[in-house]
């Protein structure tokens, strides 16, 4: 969250506040791509719809990440990304995320969904 808000402002764009229902809906993804050993957005239209009526969002991004060692390293994919970078940069006003390791292989699952409330 630090590195994504730092680099915002870096660029003029207003920092994002964290809620922690949106980092919970970060969390649960995390585990359904560990438990299923997937890596997709599969079922991004019901989390999306899960925080635009708890939350009243506007609009939701999601960015995912796999295998990277750390959050520095899977932020620099994102940014590397032109559709992750666009939610980075993108006009949200909230933000989770969750890091989750699978504790049989040790790889990480990374899920940051963006929100405009």
């Amino acid at each position: 969250m630090k590195l994504i808000n730092e680099y915002r402002v870096s660029v003029g764009l207003n920092t994002l506040q964290k809620i922690n229902h949106i980092s919970y809906k970060s969390e649960q993804y995390d585990q359904y791509m560990i438990a299923n050993n997937v890596v997709n957005h599969n079922d991004f239209v019901a989390r999306s719809e899960n925080i635009i009526n708890v939350l009243g969002a506007k609009k939701v991004g999601e960015n995912i990440a796999y295998n990277y060692s750390s959050p520095q390293a899977a932020f620099n994919a994102w940014l590397n990304s032109p559709g992750h970078k666009e939610n980075i940069e993108g006009n949200f006003t909230h933000f989770g995320i969750a890091i989750r390791e699978n504790t049989t292989t040790g790889k990480k699952y990374y899920t940051n969904i963006f929100a405009k409330i």
